[in-house]
Protein backbone atom coordinates (compact mmCIF):
# COMPACT_ATOMS: atom_id res chain seq x y z
CA UNK A 1 0.00 0.00 0.00
CA UNK A 2 2.95 2.37 0.24
CA UNK A 3 4.40 1.62 -2.95
CA UNK A 4 1.19 2.75 -4.40
CA UNK A 5 0.58 5.74 -1.99
CA UNK A 6 4.18 7.01 -3.34
CA UNK A 7 3.15 6.39 -6.74
CA UNK A 8 0.00 8.72 -6.34
CA UNK A 9 2.35 11.39 -4.73
CA UNK A 10 4.82 11.77 -7.66
CA UNK A 11 2.04 11.83 -10.48
CA UNK A 12 0.78 14.27 -8.24
CA UNK A 13 3.85 16.27 -7.67
CA UNK A 14 4.90 16.32 -11.30
CA UNK A 15 1.67 17.75 -12.33
CA UNK A 16 1.66 20.59 -9.43
CA UNK A 17 4.91 22.78 -9.48
CA UNK A 18 2.29 26.08 -8.41
CA UNK A 19 -0.27 26.41 -5.31
CA UNK A 20 -2.80 25.71 -7.68
CA UNK A 21 -3.64 22.94 -5.62
CA UNK A 22 -3.65 22.87 -1.58
CA UNK A 23 -4.49 19.78 0.42
CA UNK A 24 -6.38 19.65 4.25
CA UNK A 25 -5.78 17.28 6.56
CA UNK A 26 -8.67 17.28 8.91
CA UNK A 27 -6.94 15.53 11.99
CA UNK A 28 -9.85 13.14 13.17
CA UNK A 29 -7.50 10.34 14.26
CA UNK A 30 -4.67 9.12 16.40
CA UNK A 31 -1.65 11.04 16.62
CA UNK A 32 0.14 8.67 14.81
CA UNK A 33 -2.14 8.52 11.79
CA UNK A 34 -1.16 12.39 11.76
CA UNK A 35 2.22 12.08 11.89
CA UNK A 36 1.98 9.58 9.28
CA UNK A 37 -0.19 11.70 6.74
CA UNK A 38 1.77 14.58 7.30
CA UNK A 39 5.18 12.66 6.55
CA UNK A 40 3.34 11.07 3.35
CA UNK A 41 2.35 13.97 2.47
CA UNK A 42 5.52 15.99 2.65
CA UNK A 43 7.37 13.33 1.05
CA UNK A 44 5.20 12.59 -1.85
CA UNK A 45 4.02 15.78 -2.80
CA UNK A 46 4.63 19.65 -3.63
CA UNK A 47 1.62 21.17 -2.82
CA UNK A 48 0.75 23.20 0.41
CA UNK A 49 -0.44 20.78 3.13
CA UNK A 50 -2.64 22.44 5.92
CA UNK A 51 -3.87 20.47 9.17
CA UNK A 52 -6.74 21.38 10.21
CA UNK A 53 -6.68 20.18 14.66
CA UNK A 54 -7.43 21.00 17.98
CA UNK A 55 -4.94 22.66 20.19
CA UNK A 56 -5.23 20.12 22.64
CA UNK A 57 -3.94 17.70 20.01
CA UNK A 58 -0.47 18.90 19.92
CA UNK A 59 2.42 21.08 21.59
CA UNK A 60 1.95 23.56 19.29
CA UNK A 61 5.66 24.52 19.26
CA UNK A 62 6.94 21.20 18.65
CA UNK A 63 4.89 20.77 15.63
CA UNK A 64 5.88 23.63 14.53
CA UNK A 65 9.88 23.13 14.94
CA UNK A 66 9.39 19.35 13.73
CA UNK A 67 7.07 20.37 10.73
CA UNK A 68 7.80 23.77 9.58
CA UNK A 69 6.90 23.83 5.78
CA UNK A 70 3.57 22.50 7.07
CA UNK A 71 0.19 25.14 7.44
CA UNK A 72 -1.66 24.48 10.86
CA UNK A 73 -5.19 25.68 11.50
CA UNK A 74 -5.91 25.24 15.53
CA UNK A 75 -9.00 25.81 16.70
CA UNK A 76 -9.18 26.14 20.19
CA UNK A 77 -12.70 24.51 20.95
CA UNK A 78 -14.13 21.73 19.06
CA UNK A 79 -16.07 22.44 16.00
CA UNK A 80 -18.38 21.47 12.98
CA UNK A 81 -16.73 19.69 10.22
CA UNK A 82 -17.66 22.81 7.83
CA UNK A 83 -16.19 24.94 10.04
CA UNK A 84 -12.97 23.38 9.75
CA UNK A 85 -13.28 23.31 5.84
CA UNK A 86 -14.59 26.80 6.12
CA UNK A 87 -11.62 28.17 8.06
CA UNK A 88 -8.95 25.94 5.56
CA UNK A 89 -10.69 27.82 2.44
CA UNK A 90 -10.73 31.07 3.89
CA UNK A 91 -6.59 30.57 4.53
CA UNK A 92 -5.19 27.95 1.70
CA UNK A 93 -5.44 30.75 -1.41
CA UNK A 94 -5.10 28.11 -3.67
CA UNK A 95 -7.85 27.19 -6.86
CA UNK A 96 -8.92 24.29 -5.87
CA UNK A 97 -8.33 22.40 -2.44
CA UNK A 98 -8.65 18.88 -1.07
CA UNK A 99 -9.95 17.55 2.06
CA UNK A 100 -9.12 14.69 3.22
CA UNK A 101 -9.11 12.84 6.89
CA UNK A 102 -6.19 11.32 8.61
CA UNK A 103 -7.91 7.84 9.06
CA UNK A 104 -7.84 8.11 5.01
CA UNK A 105 -5.10 6.85 2.77
CA UNK A 106 -5.59 8.55 -0.88
CA UNK A 107 -4.92 5.66 -3.24
CA UNK A 108 -6.21 7.64 -6.76
CA UNK A 109 -5.63 10.52 -7.67
CA UNK A 110 -5.78 11.36 -11.45
CA UNK A 111 -4.82 14.81 -11.78
CA UNK A 112 -4.88 15.11 -15.36
CA UNK A 113 -8.46 14.19 -15.54
CA UNK A 114 -9.63 16.38 -12.03
CA UNK A 115 -7.93 19.26 -13.29
CA UNK A 116 -9.24 18.83 -16.87
CA UNK A 117 -12.90 18.22 -15.44
CA UNK A 118 -12.45 21.25 -12.64
CA UNK A 119 -11.25 23.55 -15.60
CA UNK A 120 -14.23 22.70 -17.89
CA UNK A 121 -17.02 25.44 -17.99
CA UNK A 122 -19.86 23.27 -16.67
CA UNK A 123 -17.60 22.37 -13.85
CA UNK A 124 -18.54 20.39 -10.73
CA UNK A 125 -18.59 22.36 -7.45
CA UNK A 126 -16.76 19.74 -6.20
CA UNK A 127 -16.03 16.09 -6.89
CA UNK A 128 -16.15 13.41 -4.03
CA UNK A 129 -14.19 10.32 -3.88
CA UNK A 130 -14.51 6.73 -3.88
CA UNK A 131 -14.07 5.36 -0.55
CA UNK A 132 -12.92 1.85 0.09
CA UNK A 133 -13.13 -0.25 3.27
CA UNK A 134 -10.42 -2.00 5.11
CA UNK A 135 -12.05 -5.27 3.95
CA UNK A 136 -11.25 -3.43 -0.27
CA UNK A 137 -15.24 -2.86 -0.38
CA UNK A 138 -16.54 0.13 -2.36
CA UNK A 139 -18.69 1.89 -0.17
CA UNK A 140 -22.26 3.13 -0.82
CA UNK A 141 -21.30 6.95 -0.87
CA UNK A 142 -23.53 8.19 -3.82
CA UNK A 143 -26.84 9.83 -2.10
CA UNK A 144 -29.79 10.16 -4.45
CA UNK A 145 -32.53 12.91 -3.23
CA UNK A 146 -35.53 11.35 -1.30
CA UNK A 147 -38.33 12.26 0.75
CA UNK A 148 -39.44 10.11 3.73
CA UNK A 149 -42.72 11.61 4.88
CA UNK A 150 -41.35 15.14 6.10
CA UNK A 151 -37.83 14.33 6.00
CA UNK A 152 -35.50 14.64 3.38
CA UNK A 153 -33.79 11.09 3.71
CA UNK A 154 -31.27 10.06 0.89
CA UNK A 155 -31.25 6.60 -0.86
CA UNK A 156 -27.47 5.04 -0.92
CA UNK A 157 -25.42 3.58 -3.82
CA UNK A 158 -22.20 2.05 -4.63
CA UNK A 159 -20.22 3.89 -6.81
CA UNK A 160 -19.35 1.98 -10.32
CA UNK A 161 -15.56 1.62 -10.07
CA UNK A 162 -15.44 0.00 -13.47
CA UNK A 163 -16.66 3.19 -15.41
CA UNK A 164 -14.72 6.01 -16.20
CA UNK A 165 -17.79 8.00 -16.24
CA UNK A 166 -18.44 10.65 -13.61
CA UNK A 167 -21.54 10.13 -11.42
CA UNK A 168 -24.20 12.27 -9.47
CA UNK A 169 -24.20 12.84 -5.88
CA UNK A 170 -26.43 15.11 -3.73
CA UNK A 171 -23.88 15.89 -0.96
CA UNK A 172 -20.40 15.20 -0.33
CA UNK A 173 -20.31 12.12 2.57
CA UNK A 174 -17.68 13.42 5.48
CA UNK A 175 -17.61 16.45 3.50
CA UNK A 176 -14.44 14.76 1.57
CA UNK A 177 -13.35 16.03 -1.67
CA UNK A 178 -12.12 18.06 -4.42
CA UNK A 179 -13.39 21.40 -4.02
CA UNK A 180 -13.27 24.82 -6.55
CA UNK A 181 -12.42 27.25 -3.78
CA UNK A 182 -13.99 30.49 -5.27
CA UNK A 183 -17.30 28.46 -6.33
CA UNK A 184 -17.60 27.04 -2.45
CA UNK A 185 -17.12 30.51 -1.12
CA UNK A 186 -19.55 32.12 -3.59
CA UNK A 187 -22.05 29.36 -2.75
CA UNK A 188 -21.32 30.59 0.84
CA UNK A 189 -19.38 27.78 1.88
CA UNK A 190 -20.59 25.29 5.01
CA UNK A 191 -23.43 26.81 7.16
CA UNK A 192 -22.26 26.00 10.45
CA UNK A 193 -25.37 26.74 12.43
CA UNK A 194 -25.95 23.27 11.38
CA UNK A 195 -24.75 20.96 14.07
CA UNK A 196 -24.72 17.64 12.55
CA UNK A 197 -22.28 16.72 9.84
CA UNK A 198 -24.98 14.78 7.66
CA UNK A 199 -27.51 17.70 7.75
CA UNK A 200 -24.33 20.29 7.47
CA UNK A 201 -23.16 18.40 4.13
CA UNK A 202 -26.30 18.06 2.57
CA UNK A 203 -27.56 21.47 3.39
CA UNK A 204 -24.65 21.92 1.32
CA UNK A 205 -24.85 20.22 -1.35
CA UNK A 206 -28.37 20.58 -2.78
CA UNK A 207 -27.73 24.32 -2.46
CA UNK A 208 -25.45 23.73 -4.95
CA UNK A 209 -28.17 21.95 -7.12
CA UNK A 210 -30.65 24.66 -6.89
CA UNK A 211 -28.36 27.06 -8.11
CA UNK A 212 -27.39 25.38 -10.71
CA UNK A 213 -24.63 23.40 -10.02
CA UNK A 214 -23.92 20.03 -9.61
CA UNK A 215 -21.43 17.50 -7.06
CA UNK A 216 -19.78 14.21 -8.93
CA UNK A 217 -17.97 11.36 -7.91
CA UNK A 218 -15.69 9.41 -10.21
CA UNK A 219 -13.00 6.96 -9.66
CA UNK A 220 -10.41 9.29 -10.82
CA UNK A 221 -10.11 10.33 -7.10
CA UNK A 222 -10.27 7.21 -4.11
CA UNK A 223 -9.15 6.79 -0.85
CA UNK A 224 -9.68 3.91 1.62
CA UNK A 225 -10.06 3.80 5.29
CA UNK A 226 -7.21 1.44 6.68
CA UNK A 227 -9.51 0.34 9.98
CA UNK A 228 -13.41 1.29 8.88
CA UNK A 229 -15.38 -1.19 7.52
CA UNK A 230 -18.36 1.27 7.21
CA UNK A 231 -19.60 4.27 7.74
CA UNK A 232 -22.82 5.04 9.63
CA UNK A 233 -24.00 8.36 8.98
CA UNK A 234 -25.73 10.33 11.84
CA UNK A 235 -29.09 11.15 10.20
CA UNK A 236 -31.24 12.59 13.19
CA UNK A 237 -32.21 16.08 13.52
CA UNK A 238 -29.78 18.18 15.09
CA UNK A 239 -29.55 21.96 16.16
CA UNK A 240 -29.98 23.90 13.07
CA UNK A 241 -31.67 21.24 11.12
CA UNK A 242 -34.61 23.37 10.56
CA UNK A 243 -32.41 25.62 8.23
CA UNK A 244 -31.62 22.81 6.02
CA UNK A 245 -35.13 22.36 5.49
CA UNK A 246 -35.87 26.06 5.28
CA UNK A 247 -33.57 26.57 2.65
CA UNK A 248 -34.01 23.02 0.54
CA UNK A 249 -37.59 23.33 0.76
CA UNK A 250 -39.40 26.61 0.86
CA UNK A 251 -39.29 27.74 -3.28
CA UNK A 252 -41.31 25.73 -5.13
CA UNK A 253 -40.67 26.26 -8.70
CA UNK A 254 -44.02 26.30 -11.02
CA UNK A 255 -44.26 27.27 -14.68
CA UNK A 256 -41.08 29.13 -14.42
CA UNK A 257 -41.55 31.08 -11.23
CA UNK A 258 -40.18 30.31 -7.92
CA UNK A 259 -42.89 30.37 -5.01
CA UNK A 260 -42.59 30.35 -1.46
CA UNK A 261 -44.12 27.65 0.31
CA UNK A 262 -43.41 26.63 4.15
CA UNK A 263 -42.18 23.20 4.54
CA UNK A 264 -43.95 22.65 7.92
CA UNK A 265 -43.02 21.67 10.94
CA UNK A 266 -39.60 22.16 9.66
CA UNK A 267 -39.35 26.13 9.49
CA UNK A 268 -36.74 28.68 10.79
CA UNK A 269 -38.60 31.76 10.66
CA UNK A 270 -34.92 34.20 10.72
CA UNK A 271 -33.89 31.98 7.62
CA UNK A 272 -36.84 32.21 5.51
CA UNK A 273 -37.00 35.97 5.75
CA UNK A 274 -33.72 36.84 5.37
CA UNK A 275 -32.16 33.95 3.13
CA UNK A 276 -35.18 32.48 1.24
CA UNK A 277 -37.36 35.76 0.67
CA UNK A 278 -34.72 38.28 -0.23
CA UNK A 279 -32.25 36.30 -1.94
CA UNK A 280 -32.66 32.60 -2.75
CA UNK A 281 -35.98 32.73 -4.29
CA UNK A 282 -33.85 35.32 -7.05
CA UNK A 283 -31.38 32.91 -7.50
CA UNK A 284 -33.01 29.12 -7.62
CA UNK A 285 -33.09 27.45 -10.44
CA UNK A 286 -35.12 24.34 -9.70
CA UNK A 287 -36.05 22.94 -6.61
CA UNK A 288 -35.84 19.82 -4.65
CA UNK A 289 -39.21 17.88 -5.90
CA UNK A 290 -37.53 18.61 -9.40
CA UNK A 291 -34.73 17.76 -8.60
CA UNK A 292 -36.04 14.45 -7.23
CA UNK A 293 -37.99 13.16 -10.52
CA UNK A 294 -35.19 14.02 -12.82
CA UNK A 295 -32.27 12.33 -10.33
CA UNK A 296 -30.71 9.46 -12.66
CA UNK A 297 -29.78 6.60 -10.02
CA UNK A 298 -29.26 2.88 -9.94
CA UNK A 299 -30.21 0.97 -7.48
CA UNK A 300 -30.38 1.60 -4.03
CA UNK A 301 -28.41 0.08 -1.38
Amino acid sequence: MLHQRQDVGNRISSLYRQPQLAIGLLDFSTKEDLVDSVKWFMANMSNPIYVITLQSRMDEEDWLNEFPDVNFIIFKLPATTGEYINAFADECYATYFLVLRTDSTLIAFDGKKLMETMGDKNHPALITPVMISSSLEVLPTLRAPYINGRQVDPMSFTPDINSDEEEPNLYPVMELGLYDRALFQRLRSYDTMISGEFYQAMDFGVRCYLLGYRITTERSLAIQFPKRLSIIEDRSLCDGAERFYTKAMSVRRIAGKNIIEKWKPYVDKEVLNDEVKKKQILLQKTDFFTLMKNWKSKDAK
